[in-house]
């Protein structure tokens, strides 16, 4: 057993004829590790757990992809849980992972006021959380100004003329776009304005991400209303699609592969030096200007 282990492992010299015939052997009766029972007793599982809340949005997706491209580097499989937006579902989710013993977890959201990732970091396991900013300082976190972001683009919209506008919300309680909202409101209160009370009074709409703005674009057009001569809308994310020529979409970028990169480097480092992360990294946004947002109307002035 020790000398089939080194010949595996290369953790001792074995003579070549005996390398040989171990490797023979191998081949005959094809032989594979037991990853299982090799993990068991190393204590790790060269795992990384990433919990996201809809595998369908496509900031999400990139960042989880990002993380597994990362992590299958330095020899890690990457198991990719949804929460589906919803407490329950998470917590039962994120202790599936738990259960499989994965040795770090990132976040590229939470739902609100979720406890999960400090029982987590509670357990010993290292946590990174993405695009929001958590209270617990064994976090780590690869965050946005997201105060900045959307004072960028309530100047965007103020410099077109419009005085009246709104926030359209998901509806999704994620600790992250849960601060948009009140960012908005205090960009428009530094200028002496208030939020628009709808969607029907406003002449722009600033929404929670590129999904929602998408949509948003799609129900005006089907009401009659043009985009951006009778309203202007604004996303957040960049997603590949907000640059369709068709949807032309103006939204914040934020750099969601870059952002999972950082994530599965930070969470690994933390892994390899028996720590948790512990550690801020802010990242650059950027307002893209496209033909979803123009001047506002005369008559809407």
């Amino acid at each position: 057993m020790a000398t089939v282990s080194n010949v595996l492992h290369n953790t001792a010299p074995v003579s070549s004829p005996t390398r040989t015939r171990v490797m023979a052997a191998i081949d005959e009766l094809g032989y594979r590790q037991n990853e299982v029972a090799r993990s068991l007793k190393r204590q790790a599982t060269h795992t990384l757990g990433v919990a996201i809340p809809d595998a369908l949005n496509p900031f999400h997706a990139s960042v989880a992809l990002e993380v597994e491209r990362r992590a299958h580097r330095d020899g890690f499989a990457v198991l990719v849980a949804e929460t589906q937006n919803d407490p329950e579902t998470e917590a039962a989710q994120v202790r599936a992972l738990v259960g499989r013993r994965v040795d770090g977890v990132i976040f590229p959201a939470v739902t609100a006021g979720s406890a999960i990732p400090s029982e987590l970091l509670d357990r010993g396991i290292p946590v990174v959380v993405v695009s929001f900013v958590g209270q617990d300082a064994r976090l780590g976190m690869i965050v946005v100004d997201e105060a900045a972001a959307m004072d960028g683009v309530v100047e965007h919209l103020v410099g077109l003329g419009h005085r009246r506008i709104a926030f359209l919300h998901s509806g999704a309680h994620e600790e992250q776009v849960d601060m948009r909202p009140e960012a908005v409101r205090a960009a428009l209160q530094r200028r002496g304005l208030t939020p628009a009370a709808g969607i029907d009074l406003a002449t722009a709409v600033c929404c929670t991400n590129d999904v929602v703005a998408i949509a948003l674009i799609d129900q005006l057009e089907r009401q009659g209303r043009r985009v951006p001569e009778d309203v202007s809308v604004v996303g957040f994310d960049d997603i590949p699609l907000a640059g369709h020529r068709r949807i032309d979409l103006t939204t914040v970028r934020q750099p969601a592969r870059e952002m999972g990169r950082l994530a599965a480097e930070m969470v690994l480092s933390a892994i390899a030096e028996r720590r948790h992360a512990a550690e801020r990294i802010v990242m650059p946004t950027e307002l893209i200007v496209r033909g979803s947002s123009g001047p506002v109307a005369e008559a809407s002035a």
